[in-house]
């Protein structure tokens, strides 16, 4: 639970720049490094939570590196889910970078992993919202993005993987 308060608070933080949210943030980091001693279980989240604190620092050197550090971790570990969760919010560290294309990268393995992890709604949340934001910003022009295709009038529809045929957007 400390984890995920860690994360929401830098995401908050980052939002409103309402320095108790960092606070809140570094006080849940310090209590996940007395437990990432356990490296198997708590390496991988406090990697991520590190690399939040970077990315609301403007550390974006070291975050890039953190957040990578954090996905290595977690498919070491075989943790899907929480491999799933630091490729999503890698993917909002580069687009907030606008670095667009690496971006989708990231929201796509999120989406990947969400699904073998079996979060079929979580995995459906990550590519609607690719569609709708970045679909927004013509990336799609620009970028190969599986599971979502564009049709000829330029909206972005979804793309069934087993019949191959256009789906319809919600």
């Amino acid at each position: 639970l400390k984890r995920y308060s860690g994360l929401v608070s830098s995401w908050v933080f980052r939002k409103s720049k309402d320095a108790k949210w960092a606070d809140r943030a570094r006080k849940a980091k310090f209590l996940m490094k007395k437990w990432a001693d356990c490296k198997w279980n708590f390496q991988n989240k406090l990697y991520l939570m590190e690399a939040e604190e970077a990315f609301c620092c403007n550390d974006i050197a070291n975050a890039e590196y953190l957040y990578e550090k954090a996905l290595s971790s977690a498919r070491e570990h075989r943790f899907i889910h929480e491999e799933a969760l630091a490729h999503e919010l890698a993917g909002h560290f580069f687009l907030e970078l606008n670095r667009k294309g690496t971006a989708v990268e990231h929201f796509m393995q999120a989406h990947e992993k969400y699904l073998q992890w079996g979060a079929v709604a979580k995995s459906n949340s990550v590519l609607e919202f690719v569609q709708r934001v970045l679909g927004k910003m013509s990336i799609l022009g620009t970028c190969t993005v599986p599971g979502l295709i564009s049709s000829s009038n330029g909206n972005v529809d979804k793309e069934d993987k087993n019949t191959r045929k256009r789906m319809p957007e919600r």
